[in-house]
């Protein structure tokens, strides 16, 4: 149970790092495609990359609203990026609780 414990949490750090790395470089993309082509959503979630607005529109996939396809090929990698930094903060998390109950 001990090298499963392990592996999770490898896994969640993986996802992490995985994850962050594509939301950096898409967050890139996708904060110049909006500045160029919708400046008003750019203000509404413009500011730092993890403010808790504009983190929400990638997991919830607000980009799909302003019907730009462009921008949908852009942002769903964001979107899969925000997601799989918190599927590895949840396995993550998870191995460390499992660790402190003896498991």
């Amino acid at each position: 149970m001990h090298l499963a414990r392990e592996f999770m949490l490898l896994l969640g750090l993986g996802f992490i790092v995985a994850g962050l790395t594509t939301y950096l470089m898409t967050w890139i993309l996708v904060i110049v495609h909006l500045r160029d082509h919708h400046p008003l959503e750019r203000e509404r979630i413009a500011g730092f990359m993890f403010r808790p607005r504009a983190f929400g529109w990638f997991l919830m996939r607000r980009y799909r609203a302003l019907n730009d396809r462009s921008l949908n090929g852009l942002a769903r990698l964001g979107s899969i990026g925000a997601w799989s930094i918190v599927i590895g903060i949840i396995a993550a998390v998870s191995s460390k609780a499992l660790g402190g109950i003896g498991a």
